[in-house]
């Protein structure tokens, strides 16, 4: 029986263990424990690697899906609204699953319901179809990221987890990218059924090597019950999984309100909600047809820039998470600038005249990448601010706020550009106008984020609201 907390059987610097621990050849076994959790995580990186190319695959290909499907930008942005309010409407249950049933089952059913909608969607020719697929990929979609964070949350101590969230940001924006340039060039080469059925096939693979693979905790691996938690090679302890999930037996609907009562949490949900629902808001499907109608680039150099944004994302989203992990006490500051700066990248979208040239438009889309980029420390803000069999709700919480911004900006643009056009106006002037939708989201949330800066990372002391006391004891017979 011991402590939470406390530390493994210490280890000599030679790497074998100290009297009491079963030996194997000297630095051997340690260095390869060191690598498998990079490889769990790896696997559920790879997932997500998926999901978010199939998330954005809308983005450099929304002007065929409008002639194959025979819509308007009401249409087009309907793909996406279905595709994330599911996704949004799923957060908190994903969350509450992976507190109380581990992330593995989640990231299996999430990515095989990813490669069911793909299919889907590759060998539709109507509307009804394709938008089924899309909502197959939104529900798949949904269980995978906040799935991730929990295999992270258990196999890595918490001083690393600021870094490999953004590590996971990184790798989605990787997804990404190969969601712009590259699949515009195989829709070129190869047409939409086929473009789309070679991503479902690589998809059923990732599924494959997942589910034979992933264990979801140290505990899984080792099957022993007497290791409390993963150890790095500085000794620190990650959280295992089968303690979070047995911690209090607290009912379902005091964990949402009690998760929801923190406002470090709702810091890290207004947080998502500017950074990563402005990026996503360009990125999924208003960004291509905005820089085609509004100024007057080509479907290829459209795409190009919305690889630049995305681009912003990946290497803002490593630098800011190595600097959280080294100085947690910046995160509030640094989002509030990326805030900021998001919400100036915003107007500019909108001031610009049409016909604006491509270094003009750069620091706007630049803005908007770095923000999206900025956007995981959502997920350590809402891990610092919350118990750890919360994490998943408060993480879950957190992702919402990006989505559901995404949702009601991109309706809301598509409804305005139809109208503005039916109206009259010019397609330049229409696409620029609907900007205005995102920039009054973002600017509303910048204010909240402005107002709860105080808490950002930070728990409700002691005594603040009726929390279960719970005992730091581990159970004996463990």
């Amino acid at each position: 029986m011991r402590l939470l907390g406390s530390r493994p059987a210490a280890v000599s610097q030679a790497g074998a263990p100290e009297s009491g621990t079963s030996g194997a050849p000297a630095g051997r076994v340690p260095a390869a424990r060191a690598l498998v959790p990079w490889a769990m995580w790896a696997l559920g990186a790879l997932c997500y690697l998926t999901a978010m190319f199939h998330r954005m695959s809308l983005s450099v290909a929304g002007l065929t899906a409008q002639e194959r499907f025979d819509i308007d930008a009401t249409g087009l942005a309907a793909f996406s609204v279905v595709q994330l309010t599911l996704y949004a409407l799923l957060q908190v249950p994903v969350g509450i699953g992976n507190d109380r049933y581990g992330p593995r089952v989640l990231l299996v059913g999430g990515t095989a319901l990813m490669a069911a909608g793909s299919v889907v969607f590759a060998l539709a020719t109507a509307y009804p179809a394709a938008m089924a697929g899309r909502a197959l990929i939104g529900a798949g979609d949904a269980c995978l990221f906040v799935s991730v964070l929990r295999i992270t949350r258990n196999w890595f101590p918490g001083h690393r987890y600021a870094f490999v969230a953004a590590l996971t940001g990184m790798i989605g924006g990787l997804g990404q990218i190969i969601a712009t340039s590259p699949l515009a060039a195989l829709l070129d080469a190869q047409g939409w059924t086929n473009a789309f059925l070679v991503a479902s096939v690589v998809t059923v693979v990732v599924l494959a090597v997942t589910a034979a693979a992933l264990r979801e905790s140290p505990q899984q691996r080792d099957g022993a019950a007497e290791c409390d938690g993963a150890a790095d090679r500085d000794g620190v302890v990650a959280e295992p999984a089968e303690r979070v999930r047995a911690e209090p037996a607290e009912r379902l609907r005091d964990t949402l309100r009690l998760t929801w009562r923190s406002p470090g949490v709702r810091h890290a949900l207004v947080t998502h909600f500017v950074l990563m629902g402005s990026f996503v808001s360009f990125t999924a499907v208003l960004g291509q047809p905005y820089l085609v109608a509004a100024h007057g680039l080509s479907g290829g150099a459209a795409a190009g820039l919305v690889t630049v944004v995305v681009l912003g994302f990946v290497g803002s989203s490593t630098g800011a998470g190595q600097l959280a992990s080294r100085r947690p006490q910046v995160r509030g500051r640094l989002v509030l600038g990326a805030g900021t700066l998001v919400v100036c990248g915003g107007a500019a979208l909108v001031v610009l005249p049409a016909g604006a040239t491509v270094a003009t438009l750069l620091p706007a889309l630049v803005a908007l990448g770095v923000g999206g980029g900025v956007s995981m420390l959502a997920f350590d803000l809402a891990r610092s601010a919350s118990p750890a069999h919360r994490a998943g709700v408060a993480s879950g919480l957190a992702n919402m706020g990006g989505f559901t911004f995404a949702v009601v900006s991109q309706l809301g643009a598509g409804l305005a550009i139809d109208g503005l056009l039916a109206a009259g106006v010019a397609p330049a002037g229409a696409h620029r106008y609907a900007f205005g939708i995102p920039l009054v989201l973002a600017m509303a949330g910048l204010a909240g984020m402005v107002r709860l800066r105080g808490y950002a990372g930070t728990a409700p002391p002691p005594g603040s609201s009726p929390e279960p006391v719970v005992s730091a004891m581990v159970p004996a017979g463990r």
